[in-house]
């Protein structure tokens, strides 16, 4: 009895050591896969924004040309204002391996490949502009007259055709995207050849160089921190961009001055998903 109760201890004891053995080795799997858990985060939001881009200019008056019974001057000035707000709130999912912040858009599956980055918004363009041209007494202290192209004498200034200034409305479409540390936002604006906006045919517009009439121009960024995407209590990001712009053409050999200015500006909104739920109202 006392030989059978040793073989029985001992196979006792290979079995315990086998069973402890293997749960050493789940619990290193377990282990490394809590590891790789702790590094990795996501967090599921909507996103929304609204922009705005602005172009101001003027001419003050000048003397354009002159003759023994004219001098020719001219003045104008106009505006222009494009607001774009989004028609809907679009997935994006943040995720971080530990040291850095990577973005999918339109889709919170971690494992779903990232889509494309469009966010559709609704855009109100409004034009206006202004300019007179008239005459004074000429280098001969006269003032004289014009010969319209009917033949008839005139003393002012034939009427220039129908502005068609105003406003337009269309949809289009934004992209956001991210650079390192930087959001950014890219915005279809109002291309003339995508046929979205109509035209302005006769509405005077100047644009500072760096800009351009009907598209966004350059880099407007703004700066994230990756500990405001995990560990915060924070429902809603919000990140805000502006840059202005501004330049000076001499007119006429330096008798006269084209001033013109703008600014880009934009906040993209991240609200906080909990549960499969958007966290706070999408207006």
């Amino acid at each position: 009895m006392t030989m059978g109760r040793e073989i029985l201890a001992r196979r006792f004891g290979v079995a315990c050591m086998l069973a402890a053995f293997l749960a050493a080795v789940v619990l290193a799997a377990t282990g490394a896969g809590e590891a790789y858990g702790r590094g990795y985060q996501s967090e599921p939001f909507w996103a929304t924004f609204r922009a705005t881009k602005t172009v101001s200019w003027n001419e003050p008056r000048w003397t354009t040309r002159q003759d023994c019974w004219h001098s020719w001057w001219t003045q104008a000035s106009g505006r222009q204002t494009e607001v774009y707000r989004s028609t809907m709130p679009v997935k994006v999912l943040a995720y971080s391996n530990g040291g850095y912040v990577f973005f999918k858009w339109r889709t919170w599956d971690p494992f779903a490949e990232s889509a494309d980055r469009k966010m559709p918004a609704d855009l109100t363009l409004t034009r206006s502009a202004t300019r007179t041209t008239d005459w004074d007494a000429g280098t001969c202290g006269v003032r004289g007259v014009i010969i319209d192209d009917e033949g008839r004498e005139r003393t002012t200034p034939v009427p220039p055709p129908p502005q068609d200034c105003g406003a337009r409305k269309a949809g289009v479409d934004g992209w956001l995207g991210a650079k390192s540390v930087w959001l950014e936002l890219f915005v279809e604006s109002s291309v003339p050849s995508q046929d979205r906006v109509q035209r302005y045919d006769n509405c005077e517009l100047h644009v500072p160089e760096k800009m351009t009439e009907l598209n966004w121009s350059g880099e407007v960024l703004a700066k994230w921190r990756p500990r405001e995407f995990y560990g915060s209590s924070a429902r809603t990001l919000s990140y805000t961009a502006r840059e202005s712009y501004r330049d000076a053409i001499p007119l006429g050999g330096g008798a006269g001055r084209l001033n013109r200015s703008g600014t880009v500006a934009w906040t993209v909104t991240l609200r906080r998903v909990r549960g499969g739920r958007r966290v706070g109202r999408y207006r």
